[in-house]
């Protein structure tokens, strides 16, 4: 894949904002196979599920995830390791970027809930949670109708707010009462276009309004010389118990590879 030219500008705003949307980054056939890719993989580990919406579970409601597709896809696996992506991470946040993990993210049609205000970085067992960050990919368009997201700025200078649980939430402004009444910035993406928000930067997503499945797909950077804190988390909880894995141990290695220069 092409290089994506990226402004001193664009760097700029990412950086004082804790978010940007950058668009046509995947155009064309790439886009193509990308959600093919994605949409093939899902269907895959989800076609069995032959449950009601109303007996899922609440978080099951908000969107069906599936978590790092890359190591199980090999057509997923291309795009997660790619260094145009990885590359526009590091240079938006001045750090060369490790994977630490994807996630398929597809809000089911006419019934898909929002996603409540909450940052990312507080799920994850990092030593440092300020400079990691997500490319969000809109598969198909992503519109105010079928959930796209909405950022509040300057945010991810807030590293010390609890996680936000999105099955039973709090509400984020009582702990940050200096953002509330604050209007978000609503992005809405044409596929192939994306955002890039720093993992301490609010985000939400609206109900999925709309007659089809809204699917974005996000790939997760965290700067080279994170360690791993021990706490409990889906991606790291095999490796600890095959024992390749213990706190303090850095997150490198073929789990979470290098992708940028």
């Amino acid at each position: 894949m092409n290089e994506y030219a990226l402004t001193e500008e664009q760097m700029a705003r990412y950086r004082r904002n804790g978010f940007i949307a950058l668009k046509d980054v995947v155009v064309g056939e790439e886009l193509t196979r990308l959600s093919t890719a994605v949409e093939e993989a899902v269907a895959s580990e989800t076609g069995n599920d032959s449950r009601a919406f109303a007996d899922k579970g609440v978080y099951e409601q908000i969107f069906i995830q599936r978590v790092n597709l890359w190591t199980r896809f090999p057509k997923v696996k291309e795009f997660v390791l790619s260094r145009k992506f990885g590359n526009i991470a590091a240079r938006l946040q001045g750090k060369r970027m490790r994977i630490w993990h994807d996630q398929a993210l597809f809000k089911e049609p006419e019934l898909g809930k929002k996603t409540p205000w909450h940052q990312d970085s507080h799920y994850w067992p990092h030593d440092n949670c300020r400079e990691s960050l997500s490319i969000w990919i809109a598969l198909q368009d992503a519109t105010i109708e079928n959930g796209c997201m909405t950022f509040i700025p300057t945010t991810h200078q807030l590293d010390t707010l609890p996680p936000v649980d999105l099955g039973k939430p709090d509400d984020i402004f009582e702990w940050a009462p200096q953002f509330k009444g604050l209007k978000g910035e609503t992005v809405e993406l044409k596929a192939g276009s994306v955002t890039f928000h720093n993992g301490l930067t609010f985000h939400y997503a609206g109900p999925n309004k709309s007659t089809s499945m809204r699917e974005a797909f996000a790939i997760l950077y965290m700067p080279d010389g994170i360690r791993y804190t021990g706490k409990k988390h889906v991606v790291t909880d095999p490796l600890v118990k095959m024992g390749q894995l213990k706190a303090g141990d850095f997150l490198d290695g073929e789990m979470f590879p290098l992708v940028s220069e």
